[in-house]
């Protein structure tokens, strides 16, 4: 039967090798002139409400009151409770290409190693009903009659944005939603831009719409052994409102988890963030870490002869023990390093929850994961240490550079670069930019 069929497969095989971009674009085309995905509904609400749902009687959807609890959760956790826009924007994450066996260790870490747009999805549903939206104000959150949320995800291998339910949106925040499509577009653009320059095979310091077309082409390329890095030379996790981060080009190597320490005085809301940032994090640092170590024992060797085993694994040819860790094509450019967390919120509510939550003992008390914490109001620095506790930092401070662009500090680097300011306050040169990051590029 493979003899028989191969010559209808090989056009198709030999397009995703030698025309990969084309032939996505072509199978897109043949996919929209064909039949017409059917318009769907996320079923958030239970049918049933007085039931209690129990691993035994699973119940589809939630009540009213499960819904607002979660949306309220949410919110609050990053500080999103007053000031609200017309259009929010709830983008998960996911990664799709022809040659990745290894699915889960591109995607979402906190969703399962899954996509995170319906979860994105599933919220914006709960977030507009209006039944929610009168639960919300019990809860101490009122979110503005004209305020619409979007559940979406962004596609982090070729850039690609989806909207769910985009037809339920009224008039007003369609517009706005048109007005934003542009602008991620355009953002998308410049993201390809800057991960061009870690493919080897990439151009080098190419225009954003060529590194656009670059990154499209290597998701579809069914030889393409890296369509995507995931979360090589991710270093660092900084918790805290946006302001900390504002402004500062970190290489692509820290997650930035929000949360405001003005709206959680008791660390309540902080606890529940760690509780989930630490065990995530640590587990995707401690991944490549130890992957990066020693591949061919920790990791799984080269991903070339990998075979997908039961939907649930890989194995070598078809005879190897099933292989764990990760593949020597997405740690090739990672540094083995444990997660470093940056967490803004006073030592007394840190040093509280260390001491009463045993999982994370485990990992800070280990040195799985380094914590520094950040005082909300006099912006000084603590280092954590396991046995004697936070330890004002002393070593010497030096401020950043300035560039006017991203692009001016990593344009025709390889190598992982130090942090940078990027604004007009008193830029240093396009020569200086690229003559620093080439001075302190290998001591970052």
């Amino acid at each position: 039967m493979i003899d028989a069929l191969a010559p209808a497969v090989l056009p198709v095989l030999a397009g995703k090798v030698f025309a990969p971009r084309q032939q996505g674009a072509l199978t897109g085309a043949m996919h929209r002139h064909g039949v017409p995905d059917a318009p769907t509904t996320v079923a958030v609400t239970a049918a049933n409400a007085t039931l209690p749902a129990t691993p035994e009687q699973p119940r589809l959807g939630f009540t009213d009151a499960e819904q607002a609890d979660r949306v309220a959760g949410l919110l609050r956790n990053i500080g999103l409770t007053a000031q609200f826009a017309p259009l929010v924007l709830l983008m998960g994450h996911g990664s799709m290409s022809q040659n990745n066996p290894h699915l889960g260790a591109y995607d979402c870490g906190a969703c399962g190693g899954r996509h995170g747009g319906p979860n994105g999805r599933a919220f914006a549903a709960m977030a507009n009903r209006p039944a929610v939206r009168e639960l919300l104000i019990e809860r101490g959150i009122t979110v503005p009659a004209d305020t619409w949320f979007v559940g979406a995800e962004h596609n982090t291998c070729d850039e690609r944005i989806t909207f769910y339910d985009r037809r339920d949106a009224p008039d007003a925040a369609k517009q706005a939603l048109r007005a934003l499509q542009s602008e991620l577009d355009h953002a998308c653009t410049l993201s390809a831009q800057e991960r061009c320059r870690r493919f080897a095979s990439a151009p080098r310091d190419p225009a954003p719409e060529r590194a656009l077309r670059h990154v499209v082409g290597r998701s579809r390329d069914f030889s393409q052994a890296r369509p995507e890095l995931g979360h090589a030379t991710n270093a660092a996790a900084l918790v805290g409102r946006r302001t900390m981060s504002q402004g500062i080009f970190l290489d692509r190597r820290a997650f930035l988890i929000s949360y405001d320490p003005t709206q959680d005085p008791t660390g309540a809301v902080l606890e529940n963030i760690l509780l989930a940032v630490g065990p995530v994090g640590a587990g995707i640092n401690l991944e490549y870490y130890f992957s990066t170590v020693n591949n061919e024992r920790l990791g799984c060797g080269t991903k070339t002869p990998h075979n997908v085993t039961g939907l649930f694994a890989v194995m070598e040819g078809a005879s190897s023990d099933l292989r764990t860790g990760l593949p020597r094509q997405m740690i090739e450019i990672h540094e083995p390093v444990r997660l470093q967390i940056v967490i803004e919120a006073r030592t007394e509510i840190l040093a509280a929850i260390y001491g009463r939550q045993p999982g994370l003992r485990e990992l800070i008390g280990n040195g799985w994961i380094h914590v520094i914490a950040k005082d909300p109001d006099s912006g000084e620095f603590s280092i954590f240490d396991p046995q004697r506790g936070f330890a004002p930092w002393a070593g010497p401070v030096r401020p950043l550079p300035v560039c006017a662009r991203s692009g001016d500090w990593y344009r025709g680097q390889t190598e992982p670069l130090p942090p940078v300011l990027i604004g007009e306050a008193k830029p240093v040169s396009v020569a200086s930019c690229e003559r620093i990051s080439k001075l302190e590029g290998r001591e970052a």
